[in-house]
């Protein structure tokens, strides 16, 4: 494209209040007056063909006029966007003048588009893109120069046309200085004497179009939303179908290992409780005392029959009586059976813990001065440095449970991550709990923080054999149709 040089011919678009009479007079045409009616005619032809409507019938010379800039206004109102009207505008000038290159940039403060009326919209790694563009800037350059030197005679809103040699340079500037378009005329011009007097209808059509194709926005989205749909059936089609382990879903529950029940020794009152539930206890702790009043009455007794047994057997063997010797002698040994139990009862008047633990269960207070009868269960400790986590397994899911498989477990009662470790124990034979007939699976683990106490619940995954991630969704179903098909 050539450059602008300093000697120039301007034509500034009037007004709305003035007239157009008021226009100076620039000739645009190369046509000689003998012929505009002619070219004019021609004009609205190919205008009308650009613009894809009916051919329009023409007269004299004014209405010829009004013809071609009927068809061009027309054109550019019905086009969806902006850029689709300047391409409108620029063709319709091609047709006009087809000898000649015709080119518009549309942008701001830089050119954004711009569209040839031979190669049509070009990008900004062509080269006559770049041109423009350096033209564009140049041109906004020489306008502010303009402007400052001329400022009462200029008005930097108002359409102009701009003629330096063969190059014409159209610009409409958008209302308030939000944007331009320039349309560059080289070469050989046709009928197009008109174009100065109604740029200010073509720049106010062309700028009230919408910056982009409302259809074009929506096909656009249509089109992105159409693939991201594709894109995500896909994966979500995939997804069902990729093979996973099949989780089982199961409860579980802290329990102690190798607990310990304290019972009661022989019957007796509770005379006193030294620990309660929660309380940690080593091995030999005494934890409740009896009342041993009973049985020191009981031994004293016992002792004064013991001696009187002896007299008795003394008598007897001095009269010679060997028969009540032997009677008494054989009661004295029942009695001094009777004062070992006695002492041994006295001598465990005090229950100790039998391990190191904590008082899992036990609260003996509120019994304290109650009869407690033989072998009755007083206390339970329990060591803490190891426990045992009880898994309930379903008893419909145990066909995919086997010892050794991966175990996720994540107790309620404690945060942090969950718990991975290899199913140790199995137990072959259901057992009823909670009304539920399950399975019982165990995993053992240390206890050295303290965190883990006994009844704690929560719930734990096992991860079976691989299958397709829908088929834990559709098993049950499935299996439920083939039972009332008679499978």
């Amino acid at each position: 494209m050539t450059s602008m040089g300093h000697h120039e011919l301007r034509s500034e678009v009037p007004t709305a209040s003035r007239t157009s009479s008021a226009w100076p007079r620039v000739s645009l045409s190369g046509n000689p007056e003998d012929s505009m009616t002619a070219a004019l005619d021609d004009a609205v032809t190919k205008l009308a063909a650009v613009a894809g409507s009916a051919p329009v019938e023409v007269g004299s010379e004014k209405s010829t006029v009004n013809a071609v800039v009927l068809v061009l206004i027309e054109s550019l109102a019905s086009a969806p966007s902006r850029g689709d009207a300047l391409k409108q505008l620029v063709a319709s000038i091609a047709a006009v003048c087809p000898e000649a290159t015709v080119r518009g940039g549309i942008g701001k403060g830089r050119m954004t588009r711009f569209v040839d009326a031979r190669l049509g919209w070009l990008g900004p790694e062509s080269t006559l893109y770049q041109k423009s563009a350096a033209v564009w800037e140049g041109s906004s350059k020489r306008r502010a120069s303009d402007q400052s030197s001329n400022a009462s005679e200029v008005d930097p809103q108002r359409p102009s046309v701009t003629r330096n040699d063969r190059v014409i340079e159209v610009r409409m500037p958008a209302p308030e200085g939000s944007g331009r378009c320039i349309v560059w005329i080289e070469g050989p011009l046709g009928a197009i004497d008109w174009l100065p007097s109604t740029l200010i209808t073509i720049g106010a059509v062309l700028w009230s179009r919408p910056s982009r194709s409302l259809p074009t926005i929506a096909l656009s989205v249509v089109q992105r939303s159409t693939w991201a749909l594709v894109t995500v059936a896909v994966l979500l089609l995939l997804g069902l179908f990729w093979p996973v382990p099949y989780r089982v879903a199961c409860t579980a529950r802290v329990e102690t290992m190798g607990g310990r029940f304290v019972s009661a020794p022989f019957e007796a009152t509770l005379l006193a409780a030294n620990v309660r539930p929660g309380d940690a206890v080593e091995k030999g702790e005494v934890l409740c005392e009896l009342d041993g009043r009973p049985l020191r009455l009981e031994r004293e007794a016992l002792i004064s029959e013991i001696g009187q047994a002896s007299k008795e057997y003394d008598v007897a063997l001095a009269g010679r009586k060997i028969a009540d010797a032997q009677q008494s002698e054989l009661r004295r040994k029942q009695l001094n059976r009777q004062l070992d139990l006695i002492t041994d009862r006295l001598a465990n008047l005090e229950v100790i813990s039998p391990i190191n633990g904590i008082v899992v269960s036990g609260d003996l207070e509120r019994h304290i001065g109650s009869p407690l009868e033989l072998g009755q269960s007083l206390i339970e400790v329990a060591p803490m440095d190891t426990m045992r986590i009880e898994i309930e397994v379903p008893e419909h899911e145990i066909g995919f449970v086997a010892q050794g498989n991966e175990t996720r477990i994540k107790i309620d009662a404690i945060g942090g991550a969950s718990i991975y470790m290899p199913l140790q124990k199995l137990h072959p034979q259901s057992e009823l709990r909670n009304d539920l007939n399950v399975f019982v699976g165990s995993i053992d683990l240390g206890n050295d923080a303290g965190d883990f106490r006994p009844g704690m619940r929560g719930e734990a995954t096992i991860y079976g054999p691989k299958r397709p991630w829908i088929w834990s969704w559709v098993r049950g179903g499935f299996e439920r149709l083939l039972w009332w098909a008679g499978y």
